[in-house]
């Protein structure tokens, strides 16, 4: 059973409008009225939708939640995810550059949970290969997490007990 949940950011729990990456935009960000978020430029970043209440609903079944990005601007990342409300869903952030395999072994180090215990979600196929290699569940995402790839993901990783 999964113990500790992993995401990714980029293109995993956001999009960032014309751009691919979070390190991309250009500071200041900021948040509208209508809660939109832009960088300096007008570029838009958004959640995928239903991200939110995705993340409500596992932190509310229990679920222990963590981050793994390899950006190269991490202070940015933070930003956004305080200016989209869902920082405090995560349990320990590991974001900054480098292979996931670093990632993953300081979420090990920092919360006890074995790699065969962890659920990873992740656009990218060579960090699902990378972090699949160490014995954790990685699942490819291919236009943001949602709902039903979690849900999946679960009930495989029930099954695999």
């Amino acid at each position: 059973m999964a113990q500790l949940i992993v995401f990714d950011l980029d293109l995993t729990l956001w999009h960032c409008g014309t751009l691919l990456w979070c390190d991309q935009l250009r500071p200041p960000l900021s948040q509208d009225k209508e809660g939109r978020v832009r960088d300096a430029d007008g570029v838009e970043v958004r959640l995928y939708d239903e991200v939110p209440t995705l993340l409500e609903n596992l932190a509310d079944e229990g679920y222990r939640l963590a981050l793994a990005s390899r950006t190269s601007a991490p202070p940015i990342a933070r930003q956004l995810l305080e200016l989209f409300g869902i920082r405090s869903y995560f349990e320990h952030e590991e974001i900054y550059p480098g292979d996931k395999s670093t990632h993953f072994a300081s979420l090990q180090e920092k919360t006890g949970v074995s790699y065969a215990e962890m659920l990873f979600f992740d656009d990218e196929p060579r960090n699902i290969s990378s972090v699949g290699r160490l014995g954790a569940q990685a699942v490819l995402v291919s236009s943001g997490v949602h709902q039903a790839i979690v849900s999946r993901a679960l009930e495989t990783s029930l099954s695999l007990d």
